[in-house]
């Protein structure tokens, strides 16, 4: 799965940290006449927003955010973005290996595993130095994983073999707005009263 027009750097790390949002969903309801309702799933996945601007706490961190926001021109250019309360994938299962010794899965993170109603979330831009995966319980070469995609590759495996990982993970974003509203509170004192996020979705 790929992302069109995308740089892979982080947003600032610090500045991430305390922001506010997390993923959402979109759903029609349909209220019928004898007050029953229809509830169409128009989405399969979430699509998560987010607004930054709580990290933005002196002069230097929105200097570090107008480079940000010019190197990216706006909304044209995804990025990296670390969501503080969801970034890791726990050593999970996420497949087998086909019956000629060849893989080729895209890691992902499982919500509610336990139960029949569990969601699965391919995850796409994993943290470099953070990615392991084991094949019927013994290491393997992470190189096999691209970070990019969040695709593991790889032939010569045991036929039919449990495959697991373990990672962290960023969330692919854009920046919802072409226009950087800056207010200047005080001297020396800036701040942006939102910085909205978008999450984007692969083609």
């Amino acid at each position: 799965m790929q992302i069109a027009q995308f740089h892979e750097v982080r947003f600032p790390e610090d500045i991430s940290y305390g922001s506010s949002g997390g993923p959402g969903f979109k759903t029609t309801v349909i209220e019928l006449a004898s007050g029953h309702e229809q509830r169409n799933i128009d989405w399969s996945l979430a699509r998560a927003t987010y607004d930054a601007s709580y990290g933005v706490k002196n002069r230097e961190a929105m200097e570090d955010v107008l480079d940000f926001f010019h190197a990216r021109r706006g909304k044209a250019y995804g990025f990296r973005f670390k969501d503080w309360m969801d970034f890791a994938l726990d050593r999970q299962v996420i497949g087998q290996v086909d019956t000629d010794g060849d893989v080729e899965l895209q890691i992902y993170k499982r919500y509610e595993p336990l139960t029949a109603h569990y969601y699965d979330r391919p995850l796409l831009k994993l943290v470099p130095d953070t990615v392991h995966w084991w094949v019927n319980g013994e290491a393997q070469d992470p190189i096999a994983i691209s970070t990019t995609t969040g695709i593991i590759s790889a032939s010569g495996l045991t036929p039919n073999a449990v495959v697991e990982a373990q990672c962290e993970f960023d969330v692919p974003v854009r920046f919802n707005t072409d226009e950087m509203l800056v207010t200047h509170d005080d001297y020396e004192l800036m701040s942006w009263p939102s910085i909205p996020l978008v999450e984007l979705k692969p083609r």
